[in-house]
Parts: C-alpha cells; structure tokens; sequence
C-alpha cells in the first residue's frame, strides 16, 4: 500500500495516491509491477531494482476495487 506520494515525486505525476486521513481512504495498492506479481515489499523493491533509475515502470494498483496501470519514472530517493 503506497502510504504517501511526494508532491512533485514521479509518482505524484503519474497520479498515484496514498492514504487520505482527512478522508478515511486506504491508499492505492500495488499489486504488479511490469506484468509481475507483488505480493510483499521485496517483490516490488527487487522489481525496481532490476528496471534500474532512469527507466520507467509500469505498475498495477487497486484503488477502490479497480486495477488500473501507471507508468512511472525509477528515481534514486537518497540523492534527494
């Protein structure tokens, strides 16, 4: 479950959302990432990795019950 997006992150763009208290909403929930299951965090870090900063991913979220795709850009969060 994506917990916070960082306005102006990548995933900000690409429109991914976290957990709303305000609203009481779950955040959207990654369920792949390029066509390839994720089912615990190593899944989707280990995903990530192998694509490598600088390329683009495509992941699969729930949010409200509904899959949909996002392209987002791989970026390295420690050189922030």
């Amino acid at each position: 479950m994506i917990v916070q997006a960082s306005p102006g992150s990548p995933a900000a763009r690409a429109g991914l959302r976290g957990v709303n208290l305000q609203g009481d909403m779950l955040g959207d929930v990654i369920v792949e990432a390029n066509g390839k299951p994720v089912r615990r965090l190593s899944d989707l870090t280990d995903a990530i990795e192998s694509i490598g900063v600088g390329k683009s991913v495509e992941l699969t979220v729930l949010r409200a019950g509904q899959r949909r795709k996002v392209q987002t850009e791989v970026v390295d969060i420690s050189r922030s």
